[in-house]
């Protein structure tokens, strides 16, 4: 009874260590940018612990980022610790655990054995040679698997929504409530809804994750994840590890690994594979497991098979790899050559203020959406293929989502690999964006004749004017590209259904570094935003309207 008791308290110790490090992850996601994150943890620094992201961003971009060398520094760790971080710290093996425990009860009988071989883990090692093979030739593929930047993406993009949806769901409802009860802060609270793209295959993707936890415990960590291959190669020998004195061959511990570190024919230890949890010095009924320093003792004559991937599939992988990066460089619309001729760039490719130039955005790009999380408009989404087939999940600005706040730099003091520069207000109002243009086929002014002041009233920067034009019944829009900032409150505010104004990645001002606003003065844009409360007109607009002449916006 005390052994069992023991046991119970074993797994429950590790059950909150990691519900806590999920909490305090869920805390940073959520208050990120806000004046608490920053007191006594960067709001980013999960991200900056990913090992993955920390070796093949580097790799790809061709350049050192300092901000993710934490990650680095996790896998000396792991050198003398084992993989420790998997076992008690990563959000996304703490999320699968937490699931896997809440669905336990009405989740389907799963057949287990399909997931017993040993050759299944071979599978994240694949993936990882893939990865690396890709990053060789300057391509960005490890967002596909790098767990940190996916369980960001999980929650900032789908958990968070759905959670502002029941809310304002809850609200809707409770109204006549509030009424009865006089509560009339709560009758007017408003939730501000968020909506993002790509959804559906974060839905698929983690269901199918969440599906998987009730065929294997931890199936992702132990078969998928490549930044856990790349943390079991640095753990294969740690300097903490399991030691076992005594074994009667009983099993328990085989039974109770949550990472399926022990063979269960020989009985040796995989030190690459082991979480570090100590479940199975629990389970040992002759009490002799334990982790710490010294030699490891045989179990049995016969050698446990080979936790690494064979020279074949290394060569195999790390070729695919590379087959991956050159068709990817080699295709039609892609944007990693975008310094040379004839490259094709979507109107569509909008990006955030302070984004380093195309050809090395997504290399050095997490995906993690902590941009768009944060981004107070919604304007930032997912990109699919806008930014071509290397550019999937990045963020693009999307004006008629909403518009880039001239007062606003939170997209990149959250960025955690510098792909958008942080910028301090004065500089990130010069960093031009694109242009507004007018498509006077749709416009009211040009191709109605019908009044319509509205982008003029909504341009925080004055760049479009209402000027009369030759053979026009009534004044039109005119953009001057030279203080058009590209922030989208025309776009977002035009009364046509399908906009007649339109933000393009036209003159953006891009830059490896320096000063936005050097640059724009050198390159004669006028970029400064006029006084103004919200997204109304600027007080040198304000002004009494002419006899006859409607309001803003009202057509004759």
């Amino acid at each position: 009874m005390a052994r069992h008791f023991k046991k119970r308290e074993a797994r429950r110790l590790t059950f909150c260590v990691q519900t806590a490090s999920l909490a305090t992850f869920l805390f940073l996601l959520f208050s990120v940018a806000g004046p608490l994150a920053e007191l006594w943890l960067p709001a980013d620094i999960f991200l900056r612990l990913d090992p993955l992201a920390a070796l093949l961003t580097p790799a790809a971009s061709r350049q050192w980022v300092p901000t993710l060398a934490p990650g680095l520094a996790l896998l000396l760790l792991t050198v003398a610790a084992g993989r420790f971080f998997c076992g008690w710290i990563c959000p996304f093996g703490a999320t699968l655990t937490l699931v896997r425990r809440l669905t336990k009860s009405f989740a389907p009988r799963l057949k287990k054995n399909a997931a017993s071989r040993a050759g299944w883990r071979h599978i994240k090692y694949f993936a990882l040679l893939t990865m690396l093979g890709a990053a060789a030739l300057g391509v960005n593929d490890f967002y596909w698997g790098s767990p940190i930047p996916l369980i960001t993406r999980f929650y900032a993009l789908l958990l968070h929504p759905l959670l502002l949806l029941l809310g304002n769901f809850g609200l809707t409802v409770g109204q006549p409530l509030f009424a009865a009860f006089d509560w009339t802060g709560l009758s007017y609270l408003q939730v501000n809804l968020r909506r993002f793209d790509s959804l559906y295959f974060l839905l698929a993707f983690f269901g199918t994750l969440f599906l998987l936890e009730h065929i294997r415990p931890r199936f992702w960590c132990r078969y998928l994840c490549p930044a856990g291959a790349l943390l079991a190669l640095f753990a294969i020998r740690p300097l903490w590890r399991r030691r076992v004195a005594a074994c009667t061959h009983c099993g328990r511990c085989v039974r109770d690994c949550p990472a399926g570190a022990i063979d269960p024919d020989t009985m040796e230890t995989r030190h690459g594979e082991c979480f570090v949890c100590r479940a199975c010095v629990t389970a040992c009924p002759e009490r002799g497991v334990a982790f710490g320093r010294g030699s490891v003792v045989a179990l049995s004559g016969r050698a446990s098979s080979s936790p690494l991937p064979s020279r074949r599939v290394f060569l195999g992988a790390t070729g695919m790899g590379m087959l991956l990066a050159g068709v990817q460089r080699s295709g039609a619309h892609s944007l990693l050559g975008a310094d040379s001729q004839g490259w094709l760039l979507s109107a569509a490719c909008i990006r955030p203020p302070g984004a380093v130039p195309e050809s090395r955005f997504p290399a050095l790009c997490l995906r993690c959406g902590e941009c768009m999380k944060v981004c107070p408009a919604n304007a930032l989404q997912p990109a699919w293929l806008a930014a071509g087939p290397e550019g999937l999940f990045s963020p693009v600005l999307t004006p008629r989502r909403g518009p880039c706040e001239p007062g606003c730099n939170a997209c990149g003091r959250v960025c955690p690999s510098q792909a958008i520069a942080a910028l301090p207000l004065p500089e990130k109002q010069w960093a031009k964006v694109g242009t507004a243009v007018v498509l006077r086929e749709r416009c009211l002014a040009w191709a109605e004749g019908r009044r319509c002041v509205v982008c003029q009233e909504v341009c925080p920067y004055g760049a479009v004017k209402i000027l009369q034009q030759e053979g026009l019944a009534a004044p039109a829009p005119v953009v001057n590209a030279a203080r058009c900032y590209g922030c989208g409150y025309c776009e977002r505010h035009c009364p046509v259904r399908v906009p007649a104004i339109v933000v393009e990645p036209l003159n953006a001002l891009r830059l490896n570094g320096g000063s936005y606003m050097e640059a724009g003065m050198s390159a004669g844009l006028s970029l400064k935003p006029q006084n103004r409360e919200g997204a109304g007109a600027a007080p040198d607009q304000t002004r009494s309207l002419p006899e006859g002449e409607l309001p803003p916006g009202f057509n004759e």
